[in-house]
């Protein structure tokens, strides 16, 4: 199957016209005639997945965040990103990412980070209207009455951490915003949209602060841990729709390792 005949598919999935203006995502590098028989998919791509994409014979490599993501003045071997292209060029690998389309899109990031904590009467956290459609960023619902623990958990079970930031306390929790990634910017959306907690990532101390005047509970998910709900969702997508004999694995450890001491 083409690279090209993939990407068109992928961009069903995430259509292009819902890229963010400040974003720069989609078909990155490579030769789209170039036939697939090998995808591996994965939030970031850096020199750890390279090379495991060359070791193993991987043909296209797609990720929600882009590789290149700022303006190049120069692609060479004097700088980290320079010689990771060089290295993905010559080794003939395909890159594609689909980023804010793939948080905004039906069925994307915040669709199936809702459809997780199992939350009903689901609709858009901040709603936009693109070509007389509705998307939106984040997504807002209901659960069952429970107490913040009972919710501190499933969280924790749902995305697979040991680990949570937790500011503010309510006794009950109801109606609950999401949104994957870094979504402080819409702290406000959530209090307005009468939510008892939100959930996200990249928490900085002012919009903790801003969170516990408003009462909203607010939830440090971590980035990666409540953006890597997409990849398997994004697998099970496209095997629907590639050749059988395409095989598509997912990557699911992060670019970004620390430990807690």
């Amino acid at each position: 199957m083409k690279a090209k005949e993939i990407i068109a598919i992928l961009n069903r999935i995430a259509p292009q016209k819902l890229i963010d203006s400040w974003d720069n995502t989609g078909f990155q590098i490579g030769d789209d005639e170039k036939t697939i028989k090998k995808i591996i998919i994965a939030l970031d791509l850096d020199d750890i997945l390279a090379d495991k994409a060359i070791k193993e014979d991987y043909h296209m490599i797609i990720t929600h965040h882009p590789l290149i993501f700022k303006s190049l003045k120069n692609i060479n071997n004097n700088d980290y990103l320079g010689r990771l292209i060089m290295k993905l060029i010559s080794n003939d690998i395909v890159v594609y990412n689909a980023h804010t389309n793939l948080d905004l899109a039906n069925g994307g990031v915040n669709d199936e980070f809702a459809r997780l904590m199992n939350l009903q009467n689901i609709r858009p956290l901040s709603q936009v209207i693109i070509d007389d459609e509705k998307y939106g960023y984040g997504r807002i619902g209901e659960v069952e009455a429970t107490d913040l623990l009972a919710v501190v958990n499933t969280i924790k079970s749902k995305l697979s951490v040991d680990d949570i930031r937790v500011y503010g306390n309510k006794d009950t929790i109801q109606r609950i915003a999401v949104c994957g990634g870094s979504g402080s910017d819409f702290i406000r959306d959530a209090f307005e949209n009468n939510a008892d907690m939100y959930i996200t990532g990249d928490i900085k101390y002012h919009d903790a602060q801003i969170a516990l005047q408003l009462g909203l509970v607010l939830v440090d998910a971590g980035h990666f841990h409540t953006e890597k709900i997409i990849l398997p969702k994004l697998k099970d997508m496209l095997l629907k729709e590639v050749d059988a004999h395409v095989e598509i694995d997912v990557y699911m450890d992060t670019s970004v390792k620390y430990k807690i001491h």
